[in-house]
């Protein structure tokens, strides 16, 4: 009895920093386990919110429509490079250039076609002839086979018999100039020569050198 009351007396402070010690591990322990609850939700919600913004830009991504260039030429204000949306008809484009001249002959383009990138569209003048469409390609040149055998020989057009029409399958001949070379027959009651290709108006040296291969000379 003596022995334990001098050890309390001695060291009474003993229970006390137990009972503090006690107490402190108890708070670590209660706040390490509410922690880590909490780290996790962290964790979750930012995966949450990467995998959201991953499949948003992907959404926005594949709605956003395709973009390309296409080419305008011809008889229009602004004639360039302009640029086409998915849908973009030829229609819009030449608005942005600006619109057609005065002279444009609009009864030959199909203006509500939608513009493809890369493509272009030739808008032509007023007595001015656009290249026949692909799908009539082969009437073309067979309709142009038959008027250069009718012609003359070796598949040449005969100069002093070929019509305005026959004249225009002539690689380098339009309409001004098939006229023009028969204004010249028949002022000069035909043609004695060849060569005499070279009097019509607009037929130089070397576009006559392309043109004479292609002809044949009739009475």
């Amino acid at each position: 009895m003596t022995t334990l009351t001098y050890w309390l007396k001695t060291y009474w402070y003993a229970p006390l920093i137990i009972i503090i010690g006690g107490f402190f591990f108890w708070q670590q322990a209660q706040g390490s386990s509410a922690s880590q609850p909490m780290a996790e939700n962290v964790r979750a919600s930012g995966s949450s919110q990467v995998m959201m913004s991953r499949s948003s830009g992907s959404a926005s991504s594949r709605s956003r429509p395709s973009q390309g260039f296409v080419h305008l030429k011809g008889a229009v204000l602004r004639p360039g490079i302009y640029p086409v949306r998915e849908n973009t008809r030829w229609d819009e484009v030449i608005k942005a250039a600006g619109g057609l001249t005065a002279n444009a002959d609009m009864q030959q383009i199909n203006l509500a076609k939608i513009a493809s990138d890369q493509e272009s569209l030739h808008v032509p003048e007023k007595g001015e002839t656009v290249a026949a469409p692909a799908a009539t390609a082969t009437s073309s040149v067979a309709s142009t086979g038959d008027a250069k055998t009718k012609g003359g020989s070796g598949g040449a057009v005969d100069l002093n018999k070929a019509d305005a029409t026959q004249l225009q399958t002539i690689s380098g001949i339009g309409p001004k100039k098939a006229a023009d070379i028969i204004n010249y027959r028949d002022s000069h009651g035909g043609f004695k020569e060849i060569a005499e290709l070279k009097e019509v108006p607009g037929v130089g040296d070397k576009t006559f050198e392309t043109l004479a291969p292609q002809f044949t000379l009739g009475p």
